[in-house]
This record gives C-alpha cells, sequence and structure tokens, in this order.
C-alpha cells in the first residue's frame, strides 16, 4: 500500500495528496504553522515529501522573551526534524528552492536568507554530528542527489532504514 504524499506550504496549488499550510484555503487539507508547530501527522507514515518554493520563506531563527529570558527558535531545524519524524524508513523529502546567485532568490522579499544552498544540506545529512547536535539536529538524512534546475536547486534526501 502506497502512503500519501506531502506537499509543505501549498497554498492554493497543492500537488500531493495532503497539502499543508498555515493558511487556510483550497488545496489546504491541514493547516500547520510550518516551523514552528508540529506536523499533524503519525511518525514514521509518510512515503514523500516536497517543499517546492517553500523554504526560502522560514527564517533561520526567531528571537523571543520567556519567562524574562531570552530565547531562540529555529524554525529550519524545527521543520527538518519534523520531516524527518514523519518519513517512514526509506522515505523521501525532495526540495525546490531559488538558487544562488540566480536573481530568483533575492527577487521576493518574503524570502528569508540566506539562501539555501548545497552546502546547506551537509548539516541535515550527519557530515558534523557533533557540531549539528550542538545546533539541536539529532537526526541525519541521506543525500540522494543535489542538482540546479532552471534557477532552482532540487535536493533529494532519504530517511535512512533502520539497518542502515
Amino acid at each position: 500500500m502506497t502512503m500519501p504524499t506531502v506537499d509543505l506550504g501549498c497554498g492554493g496549488r497543492k500537488r500531493g495528496d495532503i497539502g499543508i499550510d498555515m493558511v487556510p484555503q483550497p488545496g489546504v487539507d491541514v493547516v500547520c504553522h510550518l516551523g514552528f508547530e508540529p506536523i499533524p501527522l503519525a511518525d514514521g507514515s509518510i512515503d514523500h515529501v516536497f517543499a517546492y518554493d517553500f523554504l526560502e520563506h522560514l527564517p533561520v531563527s526567531v528571537h523571543y522573551r520567556e519567562e524574562g529570558r531570552w530565547q531562540v527558535h529555529r524554525p529550519r531545524i524545527f521543520l527538518m526534524r519534523e520531516v524527518y519524524r514523519i518519513l517512514k524508513p526509506g522515505g523521501r523529502f525532495e526540495s525546490f528552492t531559488p538558487s544562488y546567485p540566480h536573481v530568483t532568490w533575492a527577487q521576493d522579499p518574503t524570502h528569508e536568507a540566506p539562501p539555501w544552498c548545497r552546502e546547506s544540506w551537509i548539516y541535515y545529512c550527519g557530515t558534523w554530528p557533533e557540531l549539528t547536535r550542538t545546533y539541536g539536529i539529532d537526526f541525519a538524512f541521506r543525500l540522494v542527489g543535489a542538482e540546479e534546475d532552471g534557477g532552482h536547486l532540487r535536493v533529494v534526501v532519504e530517511k535512512p532504514n533502520d539497518s542502515e
């Protein structure tokens, strides 16, 4: 049985079986403030997650005061951990983001800096586990592929099987 495909940040143009976005509108099946709230799907329940022109809208960090102390929340890391959690072993996450130096990464005023690049993904793929654990990255995808595609970077990562 094939498990559903999830489209993160789908807006009104859902491409998967389950569209998730923070704004309720046609095509959005699940309303969730991605990067800030847990994705309301079961652990290991999804074969394929993709994000098309979405990840670049997430801030790197948000600082806030709680109980008189400054705190930091890292939405990109939080979302990657959630994607890892909902993917079944062997499941894939596919991302399309505007790529540097193509003008599309900088022209949209809602894009958060810095832009995603191939090297951004090594942090999520276990290259430096001692360092990334200090950032709260306690998981490691396996890089399947990364390629430039018409001003976009297409990256595919996979959740390793339990035996890997």
